[in-house]
């Protein structure tokens, strides 16, 4: 009865802290929220291999949680490419997310949130994004994730909108899977496994329909607040504007809990 009371209480910390058996997805945005005032940070380095240009930056974002269901957040890369000149910022980003649909039940949680992150031509005039659009860029959408203690689902829809430059418009939509290796414990030591898919939509140009199919598998370890992760993305069918092509790209970074 001690062993069955003692996993009780881990899974109802584990659905509390809003962690479960993974961690955040790696390359899609978390719909989970923690408590108020909780702080996220995260460093990355992101490497793209295009035809058209290959850069790397690194990443570093923050987000704080107003409450249980309102966070506000900041991206910021700065851009790695002698081409481009030398090193520079490349487009900032602002972000609000609520969290309108929370479900938990023993040892599983669904959530979903919207949001809305606006990015600013504070980088290069290459319309590139990251690097440097040129123009505003809006995006809104949905992420929602389904969290048990064997597996982890994780999705995102959204619709982004390059002002003055509406050929540019794009659907978004992605789909994660995590598997954890190791049983769930309190404070979190995890190892997950992530399949991440990516796609995106244009409106046809000449060249007739563009899009954008990606699959990215990655690798994350969690031990108490913080985590260590990497995810190489490779395309599977592609028709894009050139500086939109990527073969592939890797992550590589972690995020601390303040």
């Amino acid at each position: 009865m001690k062993i069955i009371a003692l996993q009780l209480i881990v899974l109802s910390l584990l659905i509390t802290h809003g962690i479960l058996a993974q961690g955040p997805p790696i390359r899609l945005d978390k719909p989970i929220m923690l408590g108020a005032g909780e702080t996220t940070v995260r460093a990355l380095f992101h490497h793209v291999n295009s035809d058209y240009l290959d850069y790397s930056s690194l990443i570093l974002e923050g987000d704080y949680n107003i409450n249980r269901s309102t966070a506000v957040g900041l991206t910021v890369p700065w851009v790695f490419n002698h081409d481009l000149g030398g090193n520079r910022l490349g487009d900032v980003a602002l972000m609000g997310k609520y969290q309108f649909i929370q479900k938990d039940k023993m040892g599983q949680s669904t959530r979903v949130a919207a949001k809305v992150k606006q990015m600013f031509p504070t980088g290069a005039s290459l319309g590139i994004p990251e690097i440097g659009m040129d123009h505003y860029k809006t995006y809104a959408g949905f992420a929602g994730a389904y969290e048990s203690l064997k597996i982890g689902v994780q999705a995102e829809l959204g619709y982004a909108v390059v002002h003055g430059l509406s050929h540019h418009n794009y659907l978004s939509y992605k789909l994660g899977v995590a598997v954890p290796l190791l049983e769930p414990s309190y404070p979190a030591n995890q190892i997950n496994v992530y399949l991440e898919t990516e796609g995106m939509n244009m409106r046809s140009g000449e060249e007739g329909a563009q899009y954008g199919y990606y699959i990215a598998p990655g690798l994350q370890y969690a031990r108490g607040k913080f985590t260590v992760e990497t995810s190489i993305q490779f395309t599977v069918a592609e028709n894009l504007p050139l500086t939109y092509g990527r073969n592939w790209s890797l992550l590589f970074g972690g995020r601390m809990v303040l």
